[in-house]
């Protein structure tokens, strides 16, 4: 494992190594959202990391900007783009110092504005809202703050500031009157380079502002309700990197799942390669537990206290 000089921030290490997926590959919600983006749509992702969902978009031919804090993250970011063939403009800057573009289609802030203060992404946020156009979309994950899971010490070295409460985010987006398709809150557990298992209390935000006159596909959010459940001590034992089939054997089949794909080359699962040839993401439900596995490996676990969702185009 590599190490970055001088650097606080945990991340630094695992986007040194050019070789390994510090943090998998595009997340769900960004998968679900593509079909329903104008060609040529305007992405901005704040705190892109080595770019898991800037790349993907990026094939779509969409006008992706991607920062980071990291200089590290952006190297590898524009070295990934390159190997993928995509075009993506990136730069090292903080979400402080960051200005919106005059107008914009989507905007991806995962795991970010949790290390900026009230009084900062407040305002950011409300900008990111009026620059919007119809039919847009906003997706954020944040860290919070939870009594039985609190912020982890990495974390808290990194600069994260426990700037936001459960249902702060929701609340603006309805008060602009936008379509709150996802609010998720759930415990996740994964590990990262260098980085052992570890857990978040994490919210999922998914917004969209009204589509109005134009002639894009409307989405349904839809809740995905499981039976069945696995014993606390099994939980907890599950250790990540165990195959699907191990899962199956001991729990049976569920009764729910939700899976995203590619065919295409792209980013790869928590400590899996840094591009991989394709691209597997299942969720499998057993009650309020989840279990996460991209290309049949073990990489994350949920427990959830909102029934996880998925999102799809809406038939007329």
């Amino acid at each position: 494992m590599k190490e970055v000089a001088n650097s606080p921030c945990w991340w630094d290490s695992g986007y040194a190594d050019h070789n390994v997926s510090s943090m998998g590959g595009p997340s769900p919600e960004i998968f679900e959202i593509a079909p329903a983006l104008r060609a040529k749509s305007v992405v901005v992702e704040l705190g892109c990391g080595e770019g898991r969902n800037a790349l993907y978009l990026a094939h779509f031919d969409h006008q992706v900007i991607a920062t980071d804090i990291s200089e590290a993250a952006i190297s590898k970011l524009n070295r990934l783009a390159s190997g993928l063939g995509v075009n993506i403009t990136s730069g090292v800057v903080r979400v402080e110092d960051f200005r919106p573009p005059a107008y914009l289609d989507v905007l991806i802030a995962h795991s970010v504005l949790h290390f900026t203060e009230r009084s900062v992404w407040k305002p950011l946020v409300t900008a990111f809202i009026d620059r919007t156009r119809p039919g847009g979309f906003h997706c954020f994950t944040n860290t919070l703050d939870q009594p039985d899971h609190p912020i982890s010490k990495e974390s808290l070295v990194s600069g994260h500031k426990k700037s936001f409460s459960r249902g702060e985010l929701e609340a603006i987006y309805a008060e602009a009157d936008w379509e709150i398709l996802r609010s998720d809150h759930y415990i996740k557990w994964d590990s990262h380079p260098g980085i052992p298992i570890h857990s978040h209390c994490i919210e999922k935000v998914v917004a969209r502002r009204p589509i109005g006159s134009e002639d894009l596909p409307p989405m349904r959010a839809e809740s995905i309700e499981a039976s069945g459940m696995i014993p606390a001590k099994q939980f907890d034992a599950l250790k990540l990197g165990t195959p699907r089939e191990s899962i199956i054997e001991m729990f049976g089949s569920p009764s729910a799942s939700h899976g995203v794909a590619t065919s295409r080359k792209t980013v790869g699962g928590n400590n899996q390669e840094a591009i991989a040839d394709g691209y597997l993401r299942e969720d499998i439900i057993y009650g309020d537990h989840g279990l996460q596995f991209v290309n049949g490996t073990l990489t994350g676990k949920y427990r959830y206290f909102t029934p996880p969702k998925r999102l799809s185009i809406r038939e007329a």
